[in-house]
């Protein structure tokens, strides 16, 4: 049996960070940007939560966009923080729903409005070539569906392409892949 014994800190300078290939460029693989599924666990929220407290959920854990599920736990959307924010419920409330009465599904996307794009294919493509195919979009996250597209797989994130590319966005804004294809062309003209 193992024999636990506590230590002191106090000679601790560095801290351990994940060895993960933090070498992302525009070359590399759209896949190497994604959030897989089968690596991370999805963040979803019951369709019946009460807006404001999805809306503080989010809020707190600094999340954007959870995935709606039913009472069976089958997909049926998104909810973003900016489908969420502040204005939206105040703008139900004005036409007489009682704030406290707003659940996610007054507000969230209804899977039928998505657009989803199959990983096999991003296994074959790089993330210059996945951005420049998304270059018109506004949406913040395309979601990723298994090779018989009726599983979602994971997502991807422009916010996340920002980050990790370095992009010249403020983050602190609501960054879509429109904008994150013209950071891209303008980094170049630069």
């Amino acid at each position: 049996m193992t024999t636990l014994s506590l230590l002191a800190c106090n000679e601790i300078s560095k801290i351990e960070w994940p060895n993960q290939a933090s070498e992302i460029s525009l070359h590399s693989k759209a896949t190497d940007i994604a959030t897989d599924f089968k690596i991370n666990r999805p963040l979803v929220i019951d369709s019946n939560t009460k807006a404001v407290e999805a809306e503080y959920l989010m809020k707190k854990a600094h999340v954007k966009l959870k995935l709606v599920l039913d009472k069976a736990d089958n997909f049926i959307g998104t909810l973003s923080f900016n489908d969420l924010n502040d204005q939206e419920i105040i703008k139900k409330a004005a036409i007489g729903v009682d704030r406290s009465e707003l659940i996610v599904t007054d507000f969230m996307r209804m899977k039928a409005t998505l657009k989803s794009i199959d990983w096999s294919a991003l296994e074959h493509i790089s993330i210059k070539t996945l951005v420049h195919f998304l270059k018109d979009r506004t949406e913040q996250h395309i979601l990723i569906t298994d090779e018989k597209g009726n599983t979602l797989r994971g997502l991807i994130s422009a916010s996340d392409i920002a980050r990790r590319l370095q992009l010249d966005v403020n983050l602190n804004l609501p960054i879509n892949f429109k904008l994150i294809s013209q950071a891209i062309t303008k980094g170049i003209e630069d």
